[in-house]
């Protein structure tokens, strides 16, 4: 009978499977994910709890979707990777645990999480001791618990430990003599790019460099200014360093504020007025109303006649100055054949307007580029929304060819996002390096469904500095 029904199972998305193993999902549950929401993975699940969208499903509801998003994390908890927030929190927590043990003389966050990479299984910190890391060591197997009992790797001139967290990632925590401190956080900081840049302009382990008394005193020792640890990922800073033309990294400072906003009008959780004045709070002048468009009606998209509405509260709200100066958005969705959600006069009348897609996100190249070629292509577009639809730790990007996005987008004057959601940090930093390349901005947009949501620009902003952006590579409103 298995054998019978295997046709059948192969139509099944695997994905699906996956979302059944969620306390509370059944078959029927899951189907109206999937029908109603294109929901086929767990990233994808748990970004439209993140966006509220299950509050409104029939036969689901708050409570079911908190208990789904419970389920989520205890999933995630096994699968290894984590994204940055989580990896951050788990980092500072350890690091506080660890600084506390006895010997430890300093202890500092490295590896992927120093590097903020969007993604790491991994959490890695460094600590420096006037005894020998080996007795050390020694130490705490006997004094310690569970978790050191777990410890296994060492190396000559540092004491590798790693353990499993119960949370999912790696736990690897280094030791070395704190004179060398500075020598070591070097290494463990670096991508292996980096350091093998390094090593060419005659990084070795000296007894001088191993001794410096800062990573900056070894950067000048090879010749080089101090390349912040953001940076230290392909080698290609390196080669900026040697040659004078590191960047001065764009601050939260430069941010004036913030376009891609959501409200009650569609899914997001606060007013127009609770989001102005959540901006203002955060020393922004303006923020941007990027609500849904017409067509998706799950998110409780807005007719022309809810758009007009909202430009009068936006009117009213300006004119008392509630709050930061709000402009007038929309997110309008690129329909499978190309077109924008609007008409063109309408379209016309917003401050601005970000194009993305949001259905048949699987469809080939073939067809997938023609619809974003001609939202770059439109008059009113003014960027981009998470030009590659990815959802990290679930959802792959669509077929996109991004070298001819952004040639298209250089030629046409358009923006792209760079969607601060740490589910998302598309467009990812690798390609907005190339748009820099290009002379095509980026907008650093938090994509908030809540007050909260706004907070997300501070992961963006990691990823517009990794990528070595500068403030005039940021897409501001004047």
């Amino acid at each position: 009978r298995l054998a019978s029904q295997q046709p059948l199972l192969e139509l099944v998305p695997p994905g699906l499977w996956d979302l059944l193993t969620i306390p509370g999902l059944g078959s029927k549950r899951v189907r109206t994910l999937y029908e109603t929401l294109e929901v086929s993975s767990l990233s994808e699940l748990e970004y439209a709890c993140h966006e509220n969208r299950l509050l409104e499903l029939p036969g689901f509801g708050p409570k079911l979707q908190a208990n789904v998003i419970s389920g989520l994390h205890q999933v995630r908890a096994r699968a290894g990777q984590v994204l940055l927030p989580e990896a951050s929190q788990l980092a500072s927590y350890w690091l506080e645990q660890v600084g506390q043990w006895p010997g430890i003389v300093r202890a500092e966050i490295t590896g992927d999480v120093r590097r903020s990479a969007p993604l790491t299984n991994c959490v890695a910190l460094l600590l420096g001791v006037n005894e020998s890391p080996d007795e050390v060591l020694a130490r705490l197997r006997t004094q310690s618990s569970q978790l050191v009992a777990d410890w296994s790797h060492q190396q000559e001139g540092l004491a590798e430990l790693t353990t499993d967290l119960p949370s999912g990632p790696d736990l690897k925590i280094y030791l070395c003599q704190a004179s060398q401190f500075a020598f070591y956080w070097l290494l463990t900081s670096g991508s292996d790019a980096h350091l093998a840049a390094l090593r060419l302009r005659g990084l070795t382990d000296s007894e001088e460099l191993q001794n410096a008394s800062s990573e900056a005193a070894i950067y000048e020792r090879l010749g080089l200014p101090f390349v912040p640890p953001i940076l230290r990922e392909d080698g290609e800073e390196v080669a900026w360093a040697a040659g004078g033309q590191l960047p001065v990294l764009v601050q939260a400072s430069d941010l004036s504020g913030v376009l891609h906003v959501h409200t009650t009008y569609s899914d997001g959780a606060h007013s127009l007025a609770e989001m102005a004045v959540a901006a203002a709070e955060r020393g922004w002048s303006y923020l941007g109303i990027a609500d849904h468009s017409q067509t998706a009606s799950y998110a409780a998209g807005l007719t022309p006649e809810r758009v007009r509405q909202q430009w009068q509260e936006i009117d009213s709200l300006n004119q008392a100055k509630v709050g930061a100066r709000l402009l007038k958005g929309i997110e309008s969705d690129i329909l499978p054949g190309g077109n924008l959600d609007y008409d063109d006069e309408l379209l016309a009348g917003f401050d601005f307007v970000i194009a993305s897609v949001h259905s048949s996100l699987r469809q080939s190249a073939e067809q997938m580029m023609p619809r974003l070629l001609a939202a770059i292509r439109h008059p009113a577009v003014t960027m981009l929304g998470h030009p590659t639809n990815r959802l990290l730790l679930g959802r792959g990007e669509s077929a996109v060819d991004l070298q001819l996005l952004l040639t298209e987008a250089a030629r046409h004057g358009k923006a792209m996002e760079l969607n601060a959601n740490p589910h998302r940090l598309d467009l990812d930093w690798v390609w907005c390096r190339a748009a820099k390349r290009l002379g095509v901005k980026i907008a650093i947009n938090p994509d908030a469904h809540r007050i909260s949501g706004l907070d997300d620009v501070y992961y963006g902003l990691l990823m517009a500095q990794k990528a070595g952006l500068t403030r005039d590579d940021i897409f501001l409103f004047a």
